[in-house]
């Protein structure tokens, strides 16, 4: 059975992880971080074994990025030396005001990062929900647009997840990412940063299903 230990190095080896690949080391991505795998590794309680318990230990100890990077799904892995390559690829240049002028960027989105910077601290989804006053099942379709602005967000990593170790809460990228991270490569531009993405991608897995993943992130940054 993989232990945390394992799959942290597993993913930094690989450098990233979707829920779409299919990847060439079998013994670490096969299994789904969302429920029951294929190695029954999971909601077993054991934080070594237990993949839903991963997801909050790598953010709480800065071990990988984890987040809905890829397509909004969730369960996604960066490790911290291709963290700076997803930002340079899919966080666009304009400011989030000359997007949202532009039409780039939806209401729902403007309002989180507008809540975001005005509190100039972690939120938790019950908080941003609260301050959008959303409440029970009346509400639940313009719940689930707040969920997607999220999600999209994450995917232009203009925001980031971040753990205490129970509870998962959203902040700034700039805010959450360790200096070192982005001290890993230098700055490029989009299409070095895809490209670097993409070789990568053909190194670890089938790189067509791979770049199913970064189709949300592509058309939100274009």
């Amino acid at each position: 059975m993989l232990k945390y230990s394992e799959f942290i190095e597993k993913v930094n080896n690989a450098g990233f992880w979707t829920p779409y690949a299919n990847y060439i080391d079998q013994e670490v991505f096969t299994f789904s971080c969302d429920g029951i795998n294929t190695k029954g590794q999971a909601y077993l309680g054991d934080p070594e074994t237990d993949t839903e318990i991963w997801k909050y230990r790598v953010l709480q100890e800065h071990t990988l990025a984890c987040g809905h990077f890829f397509n909004g799904k969730s369960g996604g892995y960066i490790a911290p030396r291709f963290y700076s390559v997803f930002i340079d690829a899919f966080r666009p240049h304009m400011t989030m005001e000359e997007r949202y002028e532009a039409g780039k960027l939806g209401a729902y989105e403007m309002k989180v990062w507008e809540f975001i910077c005005k509190s100039n601290e972690p939120q938790g989804f019950s908080e941003i929900r609260k301050h959008f006053g959303f409440k029970g099942s009346k509400d639940l379709p313009k719940t689930r647009k707040l969920e997607s602005a999220l999600k999209n967000l994450q995917m232009t990593f203009d925001l980031a997840l971040c753990s205490n170790g129970t509870d998962i809460r959203y902040d700034k990228v700039d805010n959450l990412t360790p200096p070192e991270w982005l001290n890993m490569n230098k700055r490029m531009e989009h299409e070095e940063a895809i490209e670097i993405i993409y070789k990568q991608a053909e190194k670890i897995s089938n790189p067509e299903d791979t770049k199913k993943a970064f189709k949300g992130s592509l058309k939100l940054y274009t």
